[in-house]
């Protein structure tokens, strides 16, 4: 099994970094397409399968499929431990069977999984709770696969361009920490002191607080006409927290989806149209 998921995770991650339609850390998409676009995941099992079951790759050509923060399980699971890995694992199995149709963005957990740092969330640090997962799965060989599944993070691109102007990424940077470098590490690959705290790639994933004005200014900046980011915890499953953006989450029983097609123009008065609630799906 070990051999399996290391050669799945080099696999996919090698397959996110030679896309053609890459341009440093920003994915190019091209039209036609239809965009199925799911927030957080977070070890939700149920949701994770009825989102790609929803796509229905091999059927549609045309879906891209994208996803994140697929890792760090609430706690519950009978076994006791956090088996996100096995979702992981799907995720990035799918990748290797349909590559140009299954996307990914960086998200704050994968970056601080990789970059050794930890985030307190139900009650503990769930990135330790998640390598001690991969140790119950794997045993003796959980090391290499959490050097694959590394390499996997390391090769996540930081967002999406889609040909309607929608700009997707796990988040932006707050207030006041949008700067050159947070330009930069769009077209260069990410480094380990780029994950540290207020580093460029840190501020892309981490980001929060975000206000009109700012992303007024953003949009201009990156020539994007709507944002549609994750990460900022909702109960309600999605948050329009602008005309130029909003957040959408796929996380829990309340969570969603969006999708739209690429000759769709989507603003925070239409973005209701192209909400898909997991319930539904």
């Amino acid at each position: 099994m070990a051999c399996a998921a290391v050669d799945i995770f080099r696999r996919a991650a090698g397959m996110n970094r030679q896309d053609d339609r890459r341009e440093g850390n920003v994915l190019v998409l091209a039209s036609p397409c239809r965009i199925v676009l799911a927030g957080d995941i977070h070890g939700n099992r149920g949701a994770l399968g009825k989102i790609i079951s929803h796509a229905a790759l091999a059927s549609d050509p045309q879906c891209r499929l994208v996803l994140q923060e697929i890792l760090h399980d609430p706690p519950g699971d009978p076994s006791g431990h956090d088996r996100s890995i096995e979702l992981l694992m799907r995720a990035a199995w799918l990748k290797t069977e349909h590559p140009e149709q299954v996307l990914f963005v960086m998200g704050n957990h994968d970056l601080a999984q990789v970059a050794g740092s930890e985030i307190s969330k139900y009650g503990h640090g769930v990135c330790k709770v998640f390598v001690e997962g991969v140790k119950f799965a794997f045993a003796d060989d959980a090391d290499e696969v959490m050097d694959a599944l590394e390499e996997f993070f390391l090769s996540l691109p930081l967002a999406i361009r889609c040909p309607n102007g929608v700009f997707i990424s796990h988040s932006l940077p707050s207030p006041g920490k949008f700067d050159d470098a947070c330009v930069e590490i769009l077209t260069r690959p990410i480094t380990l002191d780029d994950m540290q705290r207020n580093g460029p790639a840190y501020n892309w994933v981490w980001g929060r607080g975000h206000t009109e004005d700012q992303l007024e200014t953003l949009a201009a900046k990156l020539g994007a006409e709507f944002f549609l980011m994750a990460h900022q915890h909702n109960k309600d499953g999605y948050d329009i927290i602008s005309p130029r953006g909003a957040v959408v989450l796929s996380d829990h029983a309340g969570g969603y989806i969006v999708e739209f097609r690429d000759d769709q123009k989507i603003s925070g008065d239409s973005l209701g149209r192209y909400l898909k609630p997991l319930a539904a799906l």
